[in-house]
């Protein structure tokens, strides 16, 4: 039975459009929600790091995507959209159940996260409508604002240093953090979407991030 057979025969048995972009995106999008249990189990460096796992997802499925040109504009739009769903579980309530189980659990705080959440998600919907209005192939040459992934890159050096800096300091380091991200989502700029080469040094940057927090010691949630 060929390939496309049984994609033939899994579209007819089951809602939705599966290819190797999608199932990439629902891999990052399982792996935050993972990250998430972790947490809550206090196993802080894992749940950071599934995070940056689904970071990692994001980054390579818009690729395989564009090399799969030969897909009808439906599939191609339930790709944008699932990827939509998946980025804002993954990339905007992860963080935020993450930071607050960390410890950022005060009513400003929770205004902050939720700030963060909100902002994340007004990000995406305008990403989406950007690329359904404004290109014939639902492919955008930049972003409008920080993209919404950006946090998976900060999250994982920000728990490195919860194991060197007082939790004092910290609670305020990460409030900054949430909090000017989620600005920086709305913020009407342009940013030229990253390389392979880029990306690839991002990679490198990360792996050290996680072999330090492999090294060092237990982390320090707030009070």
């Amino acid at each position: 039975m060929s390939l496309r057979l049984r994609k033939g025969m899994v579209n007819e048995m089951f809602i939705g459009y599966y290819n190797m972009a999608n199932f990439i995106t629902l891999t990052g999008m399982t792996s935050a929600i993972g990250g998430i249990f972790l947490a809550y189990t206090g196993h802080y460096k894992l749940a950071v790091m599934a995070v940056l796992l689904a970071g990692l997802c994001d980054m390579f499925d818009g690729r395989v995507a564009r090399h799969a040109r030969r897909e009808d504009r439906k599939t191609s739009m339930f790709g944008i959209q699932i990827d939509t769903v998946s980025d804002m579980v993954s990339f905007g309530i992860s963080p935020a159940v993450i930071a607050y189980i960390y410890g950022l659990n005060k009513w400003y705080d929770i205004v902050i996260l939720m700030l963060y959440a909100c902002c994340g998600a007004i990000r995406l919907a305008y990403f989406n409508t950007q690329a359904i209005t404004e290109t014939e192939d639902l492919n955008l040459k930049q972003f409008t604002g920080v993209p919404i992934p950006v946090i998976c890159f900060v999250l994982p050096p920000l728990t490195l240093l919860m194991t060197f800096i007082s939790p004092g300091i910290m609670t305020w380091v990460m409030r900054a953090a949430y909090l000017l991200l989620g600005i920086a989502f709305i913020i009407n700029i342009k940013i030229k979407k990253l390389g392979l080469l880029t990306s690839l040094i991002i990679i490198i940057l990360m792996l050290g991030v996680v072999a330090g927090l492999i090294l060092s010691g237990d982390v320090t949630v707030f009070n």
